[in-house]
Protein backbone atom coordinates (compact mmCIF):
# COMPACT_ATOMS: atom_id res chain seq x y z
CA UNK A 1 0.00 0.00 0.00
CA UNK A 2 2.61 2.07 0.44
CA UNK A 3 4.20 1.72 -2.78
CA UNK A 4 1.20 3.25 -4.59
CA UNK A 5 1.32 6.48 -2.23
CA UNK A 6 5.05 6.87 -4.32
CA UNK A 7 4.00 5.72 -7.94
CA UNK A 8 2.86 9.49 -8.87
CA UNK A 9 6.23 10.53 -8.37
CA UNK A 10 7.98 7.75 -9.84
CA UNK A 11 6.02 8.14 -13.10
CA UNK A 12 6.48 11.93 -13.15
CA UNK A 13 10.40 11.35 -13.26
CA UNK A 14 10.33 8.95 -16.12
CA UNK A 15 8.75 12.48 -18.04
CA UNK A 16 11.41 13.29 -20.69
CA UNK A 17 11.94 17.48 -21.00
CA UNK A 18 11.37 19.44 -24.43
CA UNK A 19 14.43 20.42 -26.22
CA UNK A 20 15.13 23.48 -28.35
CA UNK A 21 18.12 24.12 -30.33
CA UNK A 22 19.01 27.50 -32.42
CA UNK A 23 20.84 27.25 -35.75
CA UNK A 24 22.48 30.00 -37.13
CA UNK A 25 22.12 30.69 -40.91
CA UNK A 26 24.62 31.36 -43.20
CA UNK A 27 22.32 32.06 -45.93
CA UNK A 28 18.63 31.19 -47.17
CA UNK A 29 17.42 31.62 -50.70
CA UNK A 30 14.09 31.65 -51.78
CA UNK A 31 13.24 29.33 -55.01
CA UNK A 32 10.17 27.27 -56.55
CA UNK A 33 10.85 23.65 -56.69
CA UNK A 34 10.65 22.19 -60.31
CA UNK A 35 8.67 19.40 -58.78
CA UNK A 36 5.70 21.30 -57.60
CA UNK A 37 6.08 24.77 -58.58
CA UNK A 38 5.92 25.84 -54.71
CA UNK A 39 7.98 27.97 -53.03
CA UNK A 40 10.77 26.78 -51.15
CA UNK A 41 13.44 27.67 -49.20
CA UNK A 42 17.07 26.81 -49.43
CA UNK A 43 19.43 27.47 -46.37
CA UNK A 44 22.76 26.88 -45.96
CA UNK A 45 23.68 26.41 -42.01
CA UNK A 46 27.19 27.85 -40.65
CA UNK A 47 29.66 24.62 -39.87
CA UNK A 48 28.74 24.20 -35.95
CA UNK A 49 24.77 24.53 -36.66
CA UNK A 50 25.42 21.73 -38.63
CA UNK A 51 26.75 19.46 -36.09
CA UNK A 52 24.05 20.52 -33.69
CA UNK A 53 21.40 19.92 -36.33
CA UNK A 54 23.04 16.46 -36.29
CA UNK A 55 23.62 16.01 -32.55
CA UNK A 56 19.68 16.97 -32.44
CA UNK A 57 18.59 14.77 -35.11
CA UNK A 58 20.66 11.82 -33.98
CA UNK A 59 18.10 10.71 -31.15
CA UNK A 60 14.78 11.51 -33.06
CA UNK A 61 14.43 10.14 -36.19
CA UNK A 62 10.59 9.08 -36.37
CA UNK A 63 9.58 11.82 -34.41
CA UNK A 64 7.57 14.42 -35.33
CA UNK A 65 10.50 18.08 -34.42
CA UNK A 66 9.33 21.72 -34.99
CA UNK A 67 11.11 24.59 -37.14
CA UNK A 68 10.97 28.36 -36.47
CA UNK A 69 12.04 31.52 -37.30
CA UNK A 70 11.06 34.34 -35.58
CA UNK A 71 8.30 32.90 -33.68
CA UNK A 72 6.27 31.67 -36.96
CA UNK A 73 6.15 27.84 -37.24
CA UNK A 74 7.31 26.58 -40.95
CA UNK A 75 7.04 23.12 -40.78
CA UNK A 76 6.96 19.84 -38.49
CA UNK A 77 8.09 17.26 -40.08
CA UNK A 78 8.80 13.52 -38.85
CA UNK A 79 12.17 12.39 -38.83
CA UNK A 80 13.27 10.24 -41.72
CA UNK A 81 16.93 10.06 -40.83
CA UNK A 82 19.56 12.02 -39.24
CA UNK A 83 20.29 15.30 -40.69
CA UNK A 84 23.97 15.81 -41.34
CA UNK A 85 24.20 18.02 -44.14
CA UNK A 86 24.69 22.04 -44.25
CA UNK A 87 22.10 22.66 -46.44
CA UNK A 88 17.98 22.21 -45.67
CA UNK A 89 14.81 22.91 -47.82
CA UNK A 90 12.17 24.13 -46.36
CA UNK A 91 8.85 23.87 -48.77
CA UNK A 92 5.81 26.11 -47.92
CA UNK A 93 2.55 24.63 -47.63
CA UNK A 94 -0.74 25.83 -48.65
CA UNK A 95 -0.68 28.62 -47.16
CA UNK A 96 3.01 29.58 -46.96
CA UNK A 97 4.77 29.42 -44.10
CA UNK A 98 2.68 30.30 -40.87
CA UNK A 99 1.30 33.22 -43.07
CA UNK A 100 4.85 34.45 -43.88
CA UNK A 101 5.91 33.89 -48.02
CA UNK A 102 9.18 31.74 -48.54
CA UNK A 103 10.63 35.05 -49.46
CA UNK A 104 9.51 37.08 -46.06
CA UNK A 105 11.27 34.28 -44.40
CA UNK A 106 14.26 33.87 -46.31
CA UNK A 107 14.77 37.85 -45.68
CA UNK A 108 14.36 37.44 -41.65
CA UNK A 109 17.22 34.80 -41.74
CA UNK A 110 19.46 36.40 -43.86
CA UNK A 111 18.72 39.40 -41.47
CA UNK A 112 20.40 37.53 -38.84
CA UNK A 113 17.15 35.61 -37.35
CA UNK A 114 18.09 31.99 -36.58
CA UNK A 115 16.25 29.01 -37.44
CA UNK A 116 14.26 26.97 -34.06
CA UNK A 117 14.54 23.29 -33.89
CA UNK A 118 12.22 21.58 -30.70
CA UNK A 119 10.75 18.41 -30.29
CA UNK A 120 7.65 19.48 -28.20
CA UNK A 121 5.29 22.49 -29.98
Amino acid sequence: MRIMKYLPILLLSTVTQAETVTLQVESAEKKTSPDTTRDVIDITLDPESRQTLADFTRDRVGQQIHLSVGGHLLTSPFLQSVIDTGNLRLSAGEDGFDGKSAGEIAETLNEGEALTLSDDH
